[in-house]
């Protein structure tokens, strides 16, 4: 359904810059929090505050003023997990992470506004590579590429003394699931540091990539898998690590199963992702003044530095933890360490200063939030030719609510 919005505009001349203020008639019930869809928008949440329906009201405001839309869905209970990515045309929202009777309970939102709720048994297509108990399946992540919904599981085979990994993908458009066995790997393995498990690590289109680190031969590096989004593997390739990299934790960051599953987090020598047909590294490196966050970018069977971070307050007995977003403009990240807590990007093109905010669990819905310095009640979305501004303070009121929308 179509709704108008209300438009009031302000012209700095002395700027030259260009805002409007769009104004949110108020519906049903209040806002209760906005989220933000990267590459679209923002989309507003309402619901009765009462509990007496559990229907999530969404609003979409985007770059688009003169109209927006307004979908709704119902979750089977209080909790569920927003799941997107950049360069997906749908988002998910699930009702269930771990599955149920070997399900995945969702609801899905295209980008035109159209949404879906579904279930797909997970657990029979898993079934078909062999006699395993989808009830021992561990997830590790849960994501969206822009043809499918991907889970990510690990199985202890004890009758093997294996670890074994799998990954599922849901299309989209009809909802069949298909399923890969990502690796079979003895657990003595895991003993060597330069060993690691799989991790999903990015999509362009329909080429969705898996990596692990490992050896060949007397190198490290990684070994990295491509599908299509109905499980057909398109190739294997070996990547040598391009230095000796710290240990990082590898938490979640963005919108993702890895941040709701902190417990189930892993560590690695540096984290891989794929974006725009293109692989790049961020790794944590030992210098003289302390250490340093390093951006790297594949370039033929060589790595290219782009980018670095310097880490001054750097402690070697203590964890790096670090998660990785991958947007178009860079690898925004959550550092946490020695008092540090904070999400920045580190940018594909050369800069000479990033913002660095300090980390709230609102950062993880507003991936744009790592682009300038922010008041911890502010969000913000990135659109491709203006930005959208919204004091948060705004929710959880009665009445309208309003926008900044600024050209860049």
């Amino acid at each position: 359904m179509k709704s108008l919005i209300f438009i009031g505009v302000l012209i700095f001349s002395s700027s030259s810059v260009f805002s409007q203020t769009i104004e949110i008639p108020p519906v049903a019930h209040p806002f209760f929090d906005v989220i933000e869809w990267k590459g679209m928008g923002a989309l507003l949440l309402s619901k009765d505050p009462n509990g007496t329906s559990k229907q999530v009201n969404i609003t979409l405001i985007g770059e688009e003023v003169t109209s927006i839309w307004d979908q709704k869905f119902s979750p089977k209970d209080e909790v569920y997990y927003y799941i997107s990515s950049d360069n997906a045309r749908y988002v998910y929202f699930m009702d269930n992470l771990d599955l149920i009777d070997g399900k995945a309970y969702f609801s899905q939102l295209n980008s035109a506004g159209n949404v879906k709720s579904s279930s797909v048994f997970i657990g029979g297509a898993i079934k078909k590579l062999g006699s395993y108990n989808y009830d021992d399946l561990e997830l590790i992540n849960v994501v969206v590429t822009d043809k499918a919904l991907v889970h990510h599981f690990r199985y202890n085979d004890k009758s093997t003394k294996s670890i074994r990994e799998f990954a599922t993908f849901i299309t989209h458009h009809n909802f069949l699931c298909y399923a890969v066995e990502l690796g079979n790997t003895d657990v003595s393995a895991f003993k060597d540091e330069n060993i690691g498990y799989w991790d999903f690590i990015g999509f362009t289109e329909d080429r969705i990539c898996f990596a692990a680190r490992e050896k060949s031969g007397k190198s490290n590096g990684w070994s990295v898998k491509e599908y299509t989004s109905k499980g057909k593997e398109e190739g294997t390739s070996f990547v040598k690590t391009p230095a000796e990299l710290l240990s990082i934790e590898n938490i979640g960051f963005g919108t993702t199963g890895k941040y709701y599953l902190k417990e189930r987090t892993t560590f690695d020598k540096g984290i891989l992702s794929f974006i725009n047909n293109k692989l790049y590294l961020v790794g944590g490196q030992r210098k003289s003044e302390g250490a340093e966050l390093t951006l790297y970018e594949q370039d033929g069977d060589k790595w290219k530095e782009l980018n670095k971070m310097s880490l001054n307050y750097f402690i070697e007995k203590k964890p790096l933890s670090l998660g990785i977003y991958p947007m178009n403009e860079g690898l925004g990240y959550h550092l946490d360490h020695n008092g540090y807590n904070k999400a920045s990007i580190i940018t594909f093109t050369k800069q000479p200063t990033s913002a660095h905010n300090t980390y709230t669990d609102r950062t993880i819905f507003n991936p744009s939030s790592v682009f300038n310095t922010k008041e911890k009640q502010e969000f913000s979305v990135c659109l491709q030719n203006k930005v959208l501004t919204f004091d948060t303070e705004q929710l959880n009121k009665e009445g309208s609510v309003k926008f900044e929308l600024e050209t860049k």
